[in-house]
């Protein structure tokens, strides 16, 4: 059940597109606003299910919080995504 509900989180556009941006490095609420063109209510919103779900992790420093990918190895799923989407479709 609780893998359900984490492939769920998945099903989104933009929680892919705000996991993609934090692939590399962990990013503020305002940087991921800034690449994303979203509004900050739906960036908040999503972020949530993504952080509820065990994806995403957020530490605040005074008024600014940062968004990272909580467990690195998750992000291999993506790069079996990549190559099935590639050799398959």
């Amino acid at each position: 059940m609780r893998g359900s509900r984490v492939l769920q989180a998945l099903a989104n556009p933009l929680r892919l597109g705000i996991l993609q941006a934090l692939t590399e490095k962990s990013l503020t609420c305002s940087e991921l606003h800034t690449m994303l063109g979203c509004p900050q209510s739906t960036l908040s919103l999503q972020l949530k299910v993504l952080v509820d779900q065990g994806l995403v992790a957020t530490c605040r420093q005074g008024t600014v919080k940062h968004c990272s990918i909580r467990n690195r190895e998750f992000l291999k799923l993506f790069t079996c995504l990549r190559r099935h989407l590639t050799e398959v479709l």
